[in-house]
């Protein structure tokens, strides 16, 4: 996962989500949250130590929501 620095106090509205709740709000499998997030194209962190650990993962809705906008198809104008 995505090492990078972020503010610690988060913007108005902003709150840390699970990989439960990440991917009820995707409407994914909670392993495609992982995969995404490994992959660095889901900005997320893991709290505690050791690789595997996945009770400690965290993401902030801002950047689900960031995700998911950046990944519409883009739809034609109808001529």
């Amino acid at each position: 996962m995505n090492a990078e620095a972020r503010d610690p106090v988060a913007a108005p509205g902003d709150e840390l989500l699970e990989a439960k709740q990440v991917a009820a709000l995707m409407k994914v499998h909670v392993a495609t949250v992982y995969r995404l997030a490994d992959s660095g194209r889901l900005k997320a962190m893991r709290l505690g130590s050791g690789e595997k650990r996945r009770r400690g993962f965290r993401c902030w809705a801002s950047e689900v929501h960031a995700y998911m906008h950046g990944s519409q198809i883009p739809t034609e104008e109808a001529a």
